[in-house]
């Protein structure tokens, strides 16, 4: 039911697939109120809507709407032909203290009723709740959620991870709701911290428990219905959101942006073009009655959560979330703080981050320093081969440096440019992305100063002769000055650059399998490596646009002398037919892969016997491939003959 098309991050923009209606993740949810409606169904189904959810709850409760529901379902009750999502009542049980129905009652109220999505009775523990309490209701939230996964239904089913504000409780439940039979994922209970902006704490409990949930459900976090948290949300694994606040501000008079909320009394313009904006000043929407100004309120602020969905689906298409996020971010220090917590998560966000995008790397200030793709240049660096003696480092200069420099590494000289953005970016990878595709800025800061001065000391150490360029002496780098770089020009070096290509690309050691004695052919309009031969055999092509090495199938023939399952994609024996036919890898067919696979990366696909069938690119980490049900894992481009 559930396919990502695009990643990001974290962020997976796909679709979810709900009694043969689709809809786009991330997705928003217009909460609507089955009593009253600010909007009609038919105002909010034309903006584009093709889900809402309501309070199952409330239905219950109310024996007319109760009646009509059960004898018409829901979708005739509200007007509404999409997709319905219904809560189950903890909203009240968190404002009232109790509800009166049982969880298992409600769960079977939502199935009667022809939801398509409903809810289990979650005991929605506040933030600061003492760590007693919090483990005690989680153990109830999950004992009825145990009870709800076994109990019979038509509808889709929703289990709830809560936890207060403890990351270790938070994660141990999502573990165990990520092993019972639900079709959603839910993340619970975080409503208060939002309104208290309480970011920092909110990208915590959403990242404990992607950690513990996994990736093969869609994930929705409830009551996250400003844009404002929208972008940051995605980043870290949600993938659907519920939106009251667009009527609940409406009726208070706020008008809703992507970088706050206004109260319209203080508003000289209105700084949106949405058909509201457009055909009203402020001075009409104030003078309007209190019913069509919330109306048209509401509106705007539905048009304003939209909109900012749909960029972020962009970003996630393009590759430019992060920067996106880094935008939000300065619209309040409490959304800064919250990035600056994702530091502590690298390692784990950088699994899940492609190897190239669409859209190249934008330096938006110290906090890039720490964003996967930093974090994994970082690593990576220690997986080439080193072959020269004697390490020169030089300035920044236009790139490609190479050309700049009129420069390449040697058998000798190990030559590399210090980066304020990337830290060390040794010549021969340097069109690797996004070490060419990125930008950053002229003046440095004192964090990227730390920065370049940890990187290029660790990575200095081990050669025997460290010479440095006379502009870079405010580092501090133990070794010999020097003004001219002619004197490291010995040429050559193609092989060796070839060589830690795959090596940086691929993992230590594939270089020396895939290009031992390859010569280089280049392009005579740019004059870059396109392809590389061995013994008049290609092996290779050097994609332009990003530097990536693509294999042939003689090329996945000499990578599959590494050690099993290096750059691999193993395929159950029902897919090897499609497979060697050049069809698509299904996520539902990997038996196992190489742990290190990234998402864009070129793989190999072979059998469980570690038998060729195919080349390609992994659309999924290595994680998701062996977790997900449905999608493509390798789109294939070569196949064995």
């Amino acid at each position: 039911m559930f396919e990502i098309k695009y990643k990001d991050g974290a962020a997976r923009s796909g679709v979810f697939e709900v009694n043969g209606k689709i809809l786009e993740t991330p997705y928003l949810f217009p909460v609507v109120n089955p009593k009253r409606q600010v909007l009609e169904l038919k105002e909010i189904e034309r903006l584009g809507f093709k889900g809402v959810i309501t309070n199952s709850y409330i239905i219950y409760r109310d024996p007319g709407l109760r009646e009509r529901a059960l004898e018409r379902g829901v979708h005739a009750l509200i007007g509404f032909d999409g997709v319905v999502m219904t809560d189950s009542g903890s909203f009240q049980l968190y404002h009232y203290g109790s509800v009166e129905v049982s969880p298992s009652e409600i769960v079977r109220f939502q199935d009667n009723i022809n939801v398509d999505i409903g809810v289990i009775l979650d005991i929605p523990t506040p933030p600061d709740a003492g760590y007693e309490r919090a483990q005690r209701e989680l153990e109830e939230t999950v004992r009825r959620a145990e009870e709800a996964a076994q109990l019979d239904r038509n509808m889709l089913l929703a289990g709830t991870v809560q936890g207060s504000t403890y990351p270790e409780l938070r994660e141990r439940a999502a573990s165990r709701i990520a092993r019972l039979n639900f079709d959603v994922h839910a993340i619970g209970g975080v409503v208060p911290l939002m309104e208290d902006y309480r970011f920092a704490e909110l990208a915590r409990v959403i990242l404990h428990a992607k950690r513990g949930l996994g990736h093969s459900k869609p994930v929705h976090l409830f009551g996250a219905g400003h844009p404002v948290v929208f972008a940051l949300a995605a980043l870290l694994g949600c993938d659907l959101f519920d939106s009251a606040a667009y009527a609940l501000y409406a009726r208070d008079g706020r008008y809703i942006t992507p970088g706050g909320t206004f109260k319209l009394e203080e508003l000289r313009e209105l700084p949106c073009s949405c058909e509201v904006c457009a055909e009203h000043s402020v001075k009409e929407l104030r003078s309007l009655e209190a019913e069509e100004q919330e109306r048209l309120l509401a509106k705007h602020n539905l048009i304003s959560c939209l909109e900012e969905i749909k960029r972020v689906r962009q970003a996630i298409y393009e590759g430019s979330l992060w920067e996106l996020v880094a935008q939000r971010a300065r619209a309040h220090p409490a959304l800064l703080e919250a990035l600056r917590v994702l530091r502590g998560y690298s390692s784990w966000l950088e699994r899940l981050e492609p190897v190239t995008k669409r859209s190249a790397f934008f330096y938006t200030g110290a906090e890039s320093l720490s964003w996967p793709a930093v974090v994994r240049h970082i690593e990576r660096l220690s997986w080439i081969e080193r072959r020269g003696d004697e390490l020169v480092f030089l300035p920044e200069r236009e790139k490609p440096y190479s050309r700049s420099y009129r420069i390449a590494s040697s058998e000798r000289y190990h030559i590399c440019v210090v980066s304020p953005v990337f830290g060390v970016i040794p010549l021969e990878v340097e069109e690797t992305y996004p070490l060419t595709q990125h930008e950053g800025v002229a003046t440095l800061d004192e964090e990227q100063l730390s920065f370049m001065r940890r990187v290029v000391g660790e990575y200095a150490r081990g050669f025997k002769k460290v010479h440095y360029h006379a502009e870079l002496e405010f580092l501090g780098i133990d070794g010999e000055p020097f003004e001219d770089v002619s004197q490291f020009h010995t040429g050559g070096g193609e092989e060796l650059k070839l060589r830690a290509l795959a090596d940086y690309q691929l993992g230590r050691g594939a270089g020396e399998v895939l290009f031992a004695g390859a010569r280089a052919e280049y392009s005579r309009r740019t004059g870059r490596i396109r392809r590389a031969f061995v013994g008049g055999e290609l092996v290779a092509t050097i994609r332009a646009s990003d530097g990536m090495v693509v294999p042939t199938i003689a090329g996945a023939e000499r990578l599959l002398r590494l050690r099993y399952p290096r750059c691999r994609v193993v395929v159950a024996e029902e897919a090897v037919e499609f497979a060697k036919a050049g069809k698509s890898v299904f996520a539902r067919f990997v038996v196992d892969c190489d742990p290190e696979i990234r998402a864009m990366q070129e793989v190999v696909v072979v059998d469980e016997s570690d038998e060729l069938l195919a080349t390609g690119t992994a659309l999924l980490s290595a994680e998701e491939m062996l977790e997900l049900e449905r999608g493509i894992a390798v789109k294939p481009r070569h196949r064995r003959r």
